[in-house]
């Protein structure tokens, strides 16, 4: 064997080990329950003895929520059949954090080992309207978004809102400066605000 047939053949052993590597991948969550979520990875993967196969489906994925103070402070938001997802892999074994047991399993960029982040897409969240300068939330219809001009929104069954400069307007009516008609004296009510 000459010098270019070892360097073939040790850039090809390099090559088949990190071929064996998980980092990150795209995917399609089938199903989500309680903080867990069924994944299918997409694309193929590339075997040694050049079988190219689909990737298996993923179960018990944790998902990814943006969470601080213990858990005490975070976001959540609905997780359906159909979203996308980013996979990661973790360097190693995920069950000794996520059930607080030690294991002697020294595995590597598992499968098993993944983690989702959901909200990985395409033309679906090219649709949403998005503002590099704001803060949007959006759910079913419903949208608010707080920006450096106030907290404002419109919800899904019609009503709009905004908060700034001190005051609160509602479907129109200001809460400062609103005015009730058919006042009288006495025990009588004010007509609703204008």
């Amino acid at each position: 064997m000459n010098n270019n047939q070892i360097q073939i053949a040790i850039e090809q052993s390099i090559t088949n080990q990190i071929n064996k590597i998980n980092t990150a991948i795209a995917g399609t969550i089938l199903s989500y329950a309680s903080g867990r979520a069924t994944v299918q990875p997409q694309g193929t993967k590339q075997y040694e003895d050049g079988r190219t196969l689909s990737y298996p489906t993923i179960y018990n994925v944790p998902i990814i929520f943006p969470t601080g103070d213990g858990g005490n402070a975070g976001i959540t938001f609905p997780i359906k059949a159909g979203d996308g997802c980013l996979l990661i892999f973790s360097q190693d074994n995920m069950q000794t954090f996520l059930s607080k047991t030690k294991t002697d399993d020294q595995r590597h960029f598992q499968l098993s080992d993944a983690i989702c982040i959901p909200g990985m897409y395409t033309d679906k969240f090219a649709a949403m309207e998005t503002n590099a300068d704001d803060v949007t939330l959006s759910n079913s219809g419903s949208k608010v978004t707080l920006g450096s001009g106030g907290f404002n929104g419109t919800l899904s069954d019609g009503t709009t809102f905004a908060f700034s400069g001190s005051d609160l307007v509602v479907n129109g009516i200001s809460l400062t400066k609103h005015k009730h008609g058919g006042v009288t004296s006495g025990s009588d009510k004010t007509d609703v605000p204008e």
